[in-house]
């Protein structure tokens, strides 16, 4: 899978923050039979946003544009005050907005049949963000994980420049630096089955794209 072949012209769009998310999602859903080499009508364009504010800012136009539209954000820190800004943009279009995220991932549909998806990263009730997700898909016995935290911790004893906000980030590129192909990208990682693709939070995570756009 060197690219997906999902064009800007598919019927359906997935938004997302950045290049990480749009290929970890693109590798995962991979796993579960998503043929992005030959795609299914249904397959949505996975569009990378370069950021959440402009994420967000995209929404509208999307939803106007394209029967079935979902989209992946970073809870970080305040899952409550993300949430609130989605419904805020998404009560603007009519949608039925639950007052939370569904934990399974959140799809409502309008009385015209469009459908929009919202998930929050990493698992729609916990701040964080594509990480933590990730984090999720270690392999339980992997002795490198607890190693690769505590590493990351003495580093930030030593003057480590990364801001606490971005621990997550330190400890599971640490953690990546030592597999057998030392720093792969996400994606990468995921097809290579660094990454636990049939770990419960990589299963709900599926389950809602099936539940959007199949």
């Amino acid at each position: 899978m060197s690219a997906s072949k999902v064009r800007s012209s598919a019927p359906h769009r997935l938004i997302v923050e950045g290049r990480d998310d749009q290929w970890s999602i693109i590798a995962l859903t991979a796993k579960y039979g998503w043929d992005w080499d030959n795609p299914a009508p249904h397959y949505p364009f996975v569009a990378d946003a370069k950021g959440d504010t402009l994420a967000l800012e995209s929404l509208p136009l999307a939803v106007r544009s394209y029967r079935r539209v979902g989209v992946v954000l970073d809870a970080d820190f305040s899952p409550e005050r993300r949430w609130q800004s989605v419904c805020d943009l998404l009560s603007d279009e009519g949608f039925p907005v639950p007052t939370r995220p569904d934990p399974e991932g959140t799809v409502v549909e309008r009385m015209d049949g469009k459908r929009i998806g919202v998930w929050l990263m990493p698992d729609n009730q916990n701040p964080g963000k594509l990480e933590d997700f990730l984090a999720l898909l270690v392999p339980p016995a992997d002795p490198c994980w607890a190693w690769a935290e505590e590493s990351t911790t003495r580093a930030v004893r030593l003057g480590a420049g990364f801001t606490p906000s971005d621990f997550i980030k330190a400890h599971i590129h640490t953690w990546l630096a030592w597999q057998k192909e030392p720093g792969q990208p996400f994606g990468t990682a995921i097809r290579a089955a660094t990454f636990a693709h049939d770990a419960a939070a990589a299963r709900r995570f599926v389950a809602w794209m099936e539940r959007l756009f199949a």
